[in-house]
């Protein structure tokens, strides 16, 4: 239990700090930056999540994999390997981009410089959660915190000291650099160090069987991204950057709750692949239902103090999408329990067929945009997205449950319902006590006392 708890706070704390600071640092941001230079920051964070799902094959999602496919004395030789593919793939998507880079600019609406940052920067964030991966499932949670921390400090510090050494209209600028400045000091290194312990850039046996995982992996992770976020950048486009800033303020804050779910979906997943591994399938349940309890509290809990916080969180240019954070939020908890399906089709490495959905509900969401935007406005593009998550889970859980029809599948229907129908209520009280502020906090305050009291009998945190 000591082990767990350990494992699962580090683990908890080393993702919120590494997919965070965006989010933790934006009460700071919006005031330094107007809102057309934090338009154009999210909106570059966005394409560089891109490229680094694209241009590096995402082998670090194979790792997994490779621990249950090979002994404990090849997983060096292999980590090395999948890095060597990495390097190989990016080199060439690079020089494809610096080839045509001014009609890229054109495309992107972003300057040249900018477009090569993007690049030196996915590299940089790729290494890192490479990093990540391998930590968490080598259970060195300890070592995967250290790492995280240097980066949150590193990159908060240069860009603190870029911003006020400019201009205010060129503010963003700073930020920019110095994101990508710590991704690639830190990055690049972690890349060489991965490189010398394996001393294996290329075997044949390695590169296959990481191909075959990793290709339905880029898929899967930029549908994925573009699910998330092509609706800041659609509404770059179609809106402007203004209301892309604003957008994106609210889209973040809401983003508290993926950053959380990442954090607890880092913890949880490591546990879930060894319990599956040994057919521990009662332990499976437990952790899982433990996860839903958990999560679904902090959900809860978090809208019903949004109103006020955010309004902490932002300047007042921002505020006037305060009403848009729960349909985001609904949107994270739908992805939450897309984790559940989604996690036992990559136990039996049914890649493609997770790619597959999340590629349709992307294309989905990209219509649905489209269509929204034009009549809702910026609410469109949010409630574009929370429904093609909900036709995601949908077909997850129809595949694992009415076509795989695998007799270890550990997660019974049921079990979401009443978490489920407990979050839809709390929304429904979001919006109908906008003015009752203490009704909701003293109802947050009391269901969260009742989590820790439930957290102190069960001894375990997930």
């Amino acid at each position: 239990m000591k082990r767990q708890n350990r494992v699962a706070f580090f683990n908890i704390l080393s993702t919120l700090l590494l997919r965070g600071i965006s989010i933790f640092t934006m009460p700071l941001f919006t005031r330094l930056l107007d809102n057309s230079g934090y338009g154009i920051i999210q909106v570059y964070n966005t394409w560089t999540a891109v490229l680094a799902i694209a241009f590096t094959m995402q082998t670090q999602g194979t790792l997994v994999n490779a621990r249950m496919e090979y002994p404990e004395q090849e997983q060096r030789r292999y980590q090395s390997a999948a890095m060597g593919l990495s390097i190989t793939v990016f080199l060439i998507c690079s020089a494809v981009v610096l080839c045509f880079l001014s009609p890229i600019s054109g495309l992107l609406k972003l300057s040249r410089w900018l477009v090569v940052l993007m690049l030196i920067q996915s590299f940089g964030t790729f290494c890192i959660n490479f990093l990540n991966s391998k930590f968490v499932y080598e259970f060195k949670a300890g070592r995967n915190m250290l790492m995280s921390l240097g980066v949150t400090l590193m990159s908060l510090g240069l860009s603190l000291l870029l911003i006020f050494r400019l201009p205010e209209e060129s503010r963003y600028i700073g930020r920019v650099v110095g994101i990508a400045a710590t991704y690639s000091l830190i990055g690049i290194p972690a890349c060489i160090w991965i490189l010398w312990q394996g001393k294996t850039l290329f075997r044949r046996e390695y590169w296959k069987f990481c191909i075959y995982l990793a290709i339905p992996m880029v898929f899967y992770n930029l549908s994925d991204l573009v699910l998330g976020q092509s609706d800041k950048v659609m509404v770059q486009q179609m809106l402007g950057t203004d209301a892309a800033g604003i957008y994106s303020a609210a889209l973040n804050f809401g983003g508290i709750m993926f950053t959380i779910f990442a954090a607890l979906n880092n913890s949880w997943c490591p546990f879930f692949f060894e319990d599956m591994r040994l057919g521990n399938r009662e332990a499976v349940e437990k952790k899982a239902r433990n996860f839903l309890e958990l999560f679904t509290v902090l959900a809860v809990g978090f809208l019903l103090l949004s109103r006020e916080v955010y309004r902490i969180f932002v300047g007042a240019d921002f505020r006037s999408g305060t009403n848009l954070i729960p349909v985001f939020v609904t949107s994270y908890f739908l992805n939450f329990l897309c984790t559940f399906p989604i996690n036992y089709e990559y136990y039996r490495k049914q890649t493609k067929m997770v790619a597959a959905v999340t590629i349709v509900s992307s294309l989905l969401n990209l219509g649905l945009n489209y269509v929204l935007l034009q009549r809702f406005g910026a609410a469109g593009a949010a409630l574009a997205t929370m429904i093609s998550h909900c036709l995601q889970l949908t077909a997850h859980e129809v595949y694992t449950r009415l076509i795989l029809k695998q007799s270890d599948h550990p997660f019974r229907f049921g079990l979401i319902i009443p978490y489920t129908a407990a979050y839809l209520g709390i929304v429904a009280v979001f919006y109908l006590t906008p003015g009752l502020w203490l009704l909701r906090w003293g109802l947050g305050a009391a269901i969260g006392l009742w989590e820790l009291l439930r957290i102190r009998r069960r001894k375990v945190l997930i």
